[in-house]
């Protein structure tokens, strides 16, 4: 992900010890230690603390555009959508030009490390989200296989409805081929399942449930679990409100309704 070296160069340059750089972050000394030795990688998740942590330059991550994921641009684009700005609308909250941000949507360029900086904090998301992981290819097919299973739908059931063939729902399951946007969006209104739980990393998973018990956490990991945890994200205002509801009750047993 990142070079020691680099790691090492952004702590020095900020007359950081060891210690304080790990405080900073808010991570155990030893974990930073471990990666500025090269013993650990720094996760997305720990990039992202780093980012928030310490104003990062672009000439101090010169590996970012080999960090970020191959569907960059089309996260970009469902993030744009689900917010319903227009390119040009974009554009004039990043100070970029719609053309450029047209660009970056169909892959033909990637954003410098400080305009993905600018795109996040319109979007409220995590800049881990736009970065690649070994996991990567094969989340979004783990995904759908789980959805698709849970729904008791066959390959070539998904394949029709989406109109595409049962080759390419295979393909996509065992993470040999990368979905074009259009073709997610599709599978995923099917499945009644939300883009953004396809497409989010489980390192933004794991920060997110960071806090939680290592029991609950063992029951959170479980794929099934988490495909019903992806499909609250299409929930509508009066569904979540009774999910919410339900889930104070449980805790609050002996309050009555």
């Amino acid at each position: 992900m990142i070079s020691t070296h680099v790691l090492k160069s952004i702590r020095v340059s900020r007359n950081l010890t060891e210690r304080q750089m790990a405080d900073e972050m808010k991570i155990p000394i030893n974990q930073w230690i471990d990666m500025e030795t090269g013993k650990r990688d720094m996760t997305p998740g720990t990039f992202n603390r780093m980012v928030n942590a310490l104003h990062i330059s672009d000439d101090e991550v010169p590996s970012w555009k080999h960090m970020t994921v191959g569907n960059l641009g089309s996260k970009i684009r469902v993030l744009r959508k689900k917010h319903q700005y227009s390119l040009e609308q974009l554009g004039i909250l990043v100070d970029m030009s719609p053309a450029y941000l047209s660009e970056v949507e169909r892959g033909e360029k990637v954003p410098s490390f400080s305009a993905m900086k600018s795109i996040t904090e319109v979007f409220g998301v995590p800049i881990s989200l736009f970065i690649g992981n070994k996991r990567k290819q094969s989340i979004i097919g783990d995904k759908l296989r789980i959805a698709r299973k849970g729904r008791r739908m066959t390959q070539k059931d998904v394949a029709e409805s989406a109109g595409i063939s049962p080759a390419m729902v295979a393909h996509l399951e065992n993470g040999k081929v990368q979905a074009s946007l259009d073709t997610i969006e599709k599978i995923s209104e099917l499945l009644g399942i939300s883009v953004c739980y396809l497409i989010l990393e489980q390192e933004e998973v794991e920060d997110m449930i960071g806090a939680i018990t290592p029991e609950m956490r063992d029951v959170l990991y479980d794929p099934k679990v988490q495909s019903i945890i992806g499909s609250i994200c299409t929930f509508s205002k009066d569904e979540m409100v009774r999910v919410l509801n339900y889930i104070h009750l449980i805790r609050n047993p002996h309050v009555q309704k």
